[in-house]
């Protein structure tokens, strides 16, 4: 499982900015692992105060995904930095609507608009 872990989690830091890749569903046999591995790659990465999720590979996300993301965004908050997510489909804004999640993480269409904010 591990493997399969570390194919579908790559992370991508520029200066202060990450980019977070997940490729595959993100739900309950899977979350949290995904965090925690995500967690890991970034604490080594103290000049990182900008994440960005992209969702650009994530067919589906339950409400353990949404764990996930809400997780990451309090980490980086520790840290005094920021989190948004980029290239949600259609089936996943859905879920950021009925959740509200949109209120505290800014969602963007695509990862050049993400990186470029702020």
């Amino acid at each position: 499982m591990l493997e399969l872990l570390e194919e579908s989690l790559e992370l991508l830091v520029e200066k202060n900015t990450a980019v977070l890749k997940f490729d595959g569903e993100v739900i309950f046999d899977n979350s949290n692992q995904l965090k925690e591995e995500a967690k890991e790659r970034l604490k080594g990465k103290t000049e990182v105060d900008k994440l960005i999720i992209d969702l650009s590979k994530v067919p589906y996300l339950d409400s353990s995904g949404v764990g996930v993301l809400l997780s990451l965004f309090k980490f980086m908050r520790t840290r005094e930095g920021s989190l948004a997510i980029a290239e949600p489909n259609a089936k996943i804004r859905r879920v950021f609507d009925v959740t509200k999640m949109t209120e505290i993480i800014p969602v963007y269409m695509s990862l050049e608009e993400a990186v470029n904010q702020n």
